[in-house]
């Protein structure tokens, strides 16, 4: 895992919220973190929830496209959403 992605997990992580992270460094989705479910498998995935999004609002992320988290944020109900926020968690790299 690249280690930014891992101080992201580990800072959910402390917040309370088990995910798989990892911020994209290319394409139309440039700067955004996509954040979602670390189970094993879709299926037995956590839901998208407004509780989710007040949650990493609070931790101070927005949409992908720099608005408030609402509750079409998630992926069709699922919990993966594309968020801004925290890049001092990318410490030794670049945009």
């Amino acid at each position: 895992m690249r280690p930014e992605n891992q101080r992201m997990t580990e800072f959910l992580a402390q917040n309370g919220i088990k995910a798989r992270v990892k911020f994209i460094w290319k394409g139309s989705l440039k700067g955004v973190w996509r954040i979602s479910y670390s189970g094993k498998y879709w299926e037995h995935a956590n839901k998208w929830t407004p509780e989710i999004g007040e949650k990493l609002t609070g931790l101070g992320f927005v949409d992908f496209d720099g608005k408030p988290l609402h509750r079409f944020s998630g992926n069709g109900g699922m919990f993966q959403v594309f968020v801004r926020g925290h890049n001092e968690l990318l410490k030794e790299v670049t945009l």
